[in-house]
């Protein structure tokens, strides 16, 4: 298909909470010298904003290394006249910690005012969502809260916390109805949870997985464990930490998730979480991972892969007047500092046919 000029792009990217502190970072800088100039666009940060615990409160002895993380995030689009839209992760509400509310409304408050702007990290004040953004008459993002879902402690939910559904049965309902609204646009759905994975958290290990299961939290922890290491990987793949995709509380709002998203043939989702980048075709939906801000996990090749790579980069997604839609993958590359392009594709030709 003969390139042109996008109506609207979206820099996708995730899990930028382990940035390097005190030099350049080689991500953030890539993400800014790739920032569109000629055309309306947004960056979207897809949660794990603050590595390790989000941002405690003042008087802890982290809180310096969190606020100048984020201060990084603000200094790389502090020129940028696109919208910049976060979303949070687990790490961002302290790890699913009890305590994780306070520390995902602080981020809140905190980018609102580094950025000057109202309503920066969506779903607000903690909710669930659905956050529905009209864009244009072309595209509408719609931001769900993942991790309120495996959130222990308090979760806001209802009119009186400052939240568009009452129940989590409502949220559900309103997600349906956004999505039969903008039937005739494209739809990009935001998460940090991934609905599919070839990778760690989608229960995806490899046979050093099962010969030396404790590289799955260090690389280096080359501890053989034949036969009972495989414990932790099966356990992992089918039962789930928190953190993984087949966790009982997350497995809940998946399954409602894929039954909505298989409706509607014009729907993108997006995620972070994974270390890794990633594009997942599976019932005329496209799910991308781009979790690979900060590091890289490996990726496997299943069934329904179009692409898996293990480096650090970000997706791009450029999208047309015709609805027309490409997706492009760049990783940070020392000697050119746009990054290397090492996959494009179009996820929906000018006909509005889906996936070339």
């Amino acid at each position: 298909m003969e390139e042109k000029t996008p109506i609207y792009e979206v820099l996708l990217i995730g899990d930028s909470g382990n940035i390097k502190r005190n030099q350049p970072d080689e991500l953030l800088d890539m993400m800014t010298n790739n920032l569109p100039v000629t055309h309306p666009s947004a960056v979207i940060f897809l949660g794990d904003n603050v590595y390790p615990i989000g941002l405690p409160d003042e008087k802890s002895k982290k809180r310096a290394d969190a606020e100048l993380v984020l201060n990084k995030h603000y200094e790389a689009l502090k020129d940028y006249n696109g919208k910049v839209i976060f979303i949070s992760g687990n790490h961002d509400w302290n790890k699913g910690k009890p305590d994780g509310f306070d520390y995902v409304i602080r981020q809140e408050k905190y980018l609102e005012k580094l950025f000057d702007q109202k309503n920066i990290l969506l779903p607000a004040n903690g909710c669930p969502g659905p956050k529905e953004i009209n864009i244009n008459p072309q595209l509408t993002i719609v931001a769900i809260n993942t991790q309120w879902w495996l959130q222990t402690g308090y979760r806001p939910i209802g009119q009186n916390q400052g939240c568009g559904v009452e129940t989590e049965a409502e949220f559900f309902v309103k997600l349906a109805a956004i999505l039969e609204k903008n039937k005739d646009k494209r739809v990009l759905v935001i998460g940090h949870y991934p609905i599919y994975s070839e990778s760690l958290h989608g229960g995806k290990y490899t046979l050093q997985h099962h010969l030396f299961p404790l590289t799955i939290y260090k690389k280096s922890a080359f501890l053989p464990l034949p036969l009972v290491g495989s414990m932790l990987p099966i356990y992992r793949k089918y039962f789930g930490a928190k953190e993984d995709i087949s966790h009982p509380n997350f497995r809940k709002l998946r399954t409602k998730l894929k039954a909505i998203f298989r409706k509607h043939n014009n729907l993108i989702y997006a995620c972070g979480h994974e270390h890794n980048l990633q594009y997942i075709k599976k019932y005329e939906n496209h799910y991308i991972v781009s979790g690979a801000a900060s590091k890289s996990t490996y990726v496997l090749h299943g069934k329904y892969s179009k692409f898996g790579l293990a480096a650090k980069g970000f997706f791009k997604l450029k999208f047309y007047d015709d609805l027309s839609v490409k997706a492009e993958v760049l990783i940070v590359d020392e000697n050119n500092p746009t990054g290397e392009l090492v996959y494009e594709t179009w996820i929906f030709d000018s006909t509005g046919h889906n996936n070339l």
